[in-house]
């Protein structure tokens, strides 16, 4: 809005009325694009868990009966015998093979392998079943490691260049006596995997993933795939490896193309992705966006027109008012404005013309007051000449006291006059040396009127002496000091010290080993800003008048935070505490 400060009244109404217009319809289109895409993406999210559950469903159904058929073969008693003699690849055990393979033969490809990773028997011949497999490694060595449980791991072999993976499933025979005697392997590639999703998904809908738990790509419905995106995807969905879950998680392409879904099927161990187009969506999402910014065009289109027309309607009564008050400025007291309507801006016009009525009069009464201000001003400036009279006459008396050998009268006289200097400067603050100087010719007097019964004490460092305070702040207290702190005494004592606390305050301690106070006079004192009674004010004692004024002298030029603070014992002497900021600089007297 800071924008609109400098500008006309017209402006800125007009300026209102189209932000206050567009703003929302703005912000309701683009609400209306974010329920958009998001109402889209919740469906294409709920179709990619349908699809992605359908898969999952039929792989673990798939891996079920791979591996019934994987403990059916391992159990099989000829099958072991047959191993368990060295005769893994006789007539009998190939029968029990093709059995199982021409049940699940959909699924998987079927092998027996003996002890050492030797292929006895296969009921298909094809490059992904290997004469030999390794026993210090893959497969048969995590079956060796797991008696009686089936394992599955990732396998691959190269086409030329070209990279393909596969699965292979295998659980170790086992003698009586616990020794391995063989291996039943099941093994399956990209067409088997292709035929447990037949007919869930097509390819204009997505692609579908397997990885197994090594982060390794273990099939694709596509072929091709970018291994390193799929294991960013991976890590960035499963960060948490919560792989007993069964909800889909979602994440975009690092180029975003696709969304990914995930799903961990717990019978095979493999996760499986499902890669989703952004394509439609983003078609839909610059169709809306361009219906929306259309819209908003014309809207805003709509909206300008109205506002220019509505605030050249408001502005016309104060365009008048505006040239009314020009007129009078020029010195034309005459000129009105026609009211024409009964609203807040006629009253305002009928409110001007009154006004505009008064102003003569208001003028007269004007002159007649500066006139008076004049003449006192000329009384104030008569009334300075008293306090300079004064002053000569005290000078004069310090010259006669010398002169006739009385020097009380000199001291007196002097003192006198150097607190009346004081008190007729025009500075509202002092050096805190001159304050304590003025403090020390007003104990001058004292001490002559009490025969010195007294002792009076500063301690101000150095470093405190130009710090500047309140004019006539020390006097008052020091006078209830030694007229009622020290009264009836023979003797006594009064002290001043000057501290600097931290950076910004002054504290000034003023002591006196006198008669003390009662627990109910100190409090009074020291919560007299909160008594505002006329009674207080005056002072329910007379040498509260003092402390009251500097209390408020302090408190009006630096606030509430500082003042005056009283501790008090009764015959142990009384300890006024005075908090001040820190006002570094020098000024005349």
């Amino acid at each position: 809005m800071k924008i609109l400060k400098n500008y006309s009244f017209r402006k800125k109404t007009f300026a209102g009325m189209l932000l206050a217009a567009g703003i929302p319809m703005l912000i309701g289109y683009f609400i209306m694009l974010q329920m958009f895409n998001i109402t889209y993406r919740r469906s294409l999210n709920q179709e990619a868990e349908t699809i992605l559950n359908a898969v999952a469903g039929s792989f673990d159904s798939a891996f079920s009966n791979i591996y019934d058929g994987i403990r059916q073969l391992a159990e099989e008693e000829i099958i072991r015998k047959n191993l368990e003699n060295g005769d893994g690849a006789g007539t009998s055990v190939y029968r029990e093979l093709y059995a199982v393979s021409s049940k699940y033969s959909k699924y998987a490809y079927f092998s027996i392998y003996d002890a050492e990773g030797n292929k006895l028997v296969s009921v298909t011949e094809n490059t992904y079943i290997k004469e030999k497999l390794p026993l210090d490694w893959s497969v048969l060595y995590e079956a060796g490691q797991n008696p009686g449980k089936v394992v599955v791991r990732n396998a691959r072999l190269y086409e030329g260049e070209k990279r393909v993976e596969f699965l292979r499933a295998a659980m170790a025979v086992r003698s009586e006596k616990g020794e391995i005697t063989g291996y039943i392997v099941a093994t399956v590639n990209d067409g088997l995997f292709d035929n447990m999703k037949w007919g869930l998904v097509s390819e204009d809908q997505g692609v579908i993933y397997a990885m197994d738990s090594f982060q390794e790509m273990v099939y694709c419905s596509t072929d091709s795939y970018d291994e390193d995106e799929m294991r960013r995807i991976r890590r960035e969905m499963l960060r948490d490896e919560a792989a007993d879950s069964d909800s889909q998680n979602a994440c975009v392409s690092a180029d975003k193309k696709y969304f990914y879904y995930v799903d961990y099927e717990e019978t095979s161990g493999l996760y499986l992705f499902y890669q989703q187009p952004v394509a439609a969506l983003n078609q839909l999402k610059n169709r809306a966006f361009t219906i929306a910014v259309m819209s908003a065009a014309l809207g805003l289109i709509i909206c300008i027109f109205l506002s220019k027309s509505v605030s050249s309607f408001i502005y016309q009564p104060i365009k008048r008012m505006q040239d009314a008050i020009a007129e009078i400025r020029q010195g034309n007291f005459k000129a009105r404005i026609k009211v024409d309507s009964q609203d807040e801006l006629g009253q305002l016009s009928e409110s001007f013309n009154m006004m505009a009525e008064h102003l003569t009069d208001n003028m007269e009464r004007l002159l007649a007051r500066e006139r008076e201000l004049s003449e006192v001003q000329i009384k104030m400036m008569q009334a300075q000449l008293n306090p300079h009279f004064l002053y000569n006459t005290l000078d004069t008396m310090k010259w006669l006291g010398k002169a006739n050998q009385i020097p009380e009268i000199a001291t007196i006289s002097a003192d006198l006059a150097k607190i009346l200097r004081m008190s007729i400067s025009a500075s509202p603050e002092v050096p805190l040396a001159k304050e304590v100087e003025l403090a020390e010719a007003y104990v001058q007097i004292q001490e002559i009127r009490f025969a010195d019964k007294f002792e009076f004490i500063v301690d101000l460092p150095d470093e405190l002496a130009a710090l500047l305070v309140p004019k006539q702040i020390l006097q008052p207290i020091i006078e209830n000091a030694i007229i009622h702190g020290l009264g009836g005494r023979e003797n006594g004592r009064v002290m001043v010290q000057a501290r600097q606390t931290g950076e910004e305050i002054l504290k000034i301690r003023i002591h006196d080993d006198g008669v003390g106070m009662s627990r109910e006079q100190v409090w009074k004192l020291n919560h007299c800003e909160e008594d505002t009674s006329e009674q207080h004010r005056m002072g329910e004692e007379r040498h509260s008048i003092g402390y009251y004024n500097v209390n408020e002298i302090i408190r009006l030029n630096y606030g509430d935070g500082y003042g005056l603070y009283t501790e008090s014992e009764e015959g142990a002497g009384t300890c006024i505490y005075m908090t001040l900021p820190v006002r570094k600089g020098e000024k005349d007297v």
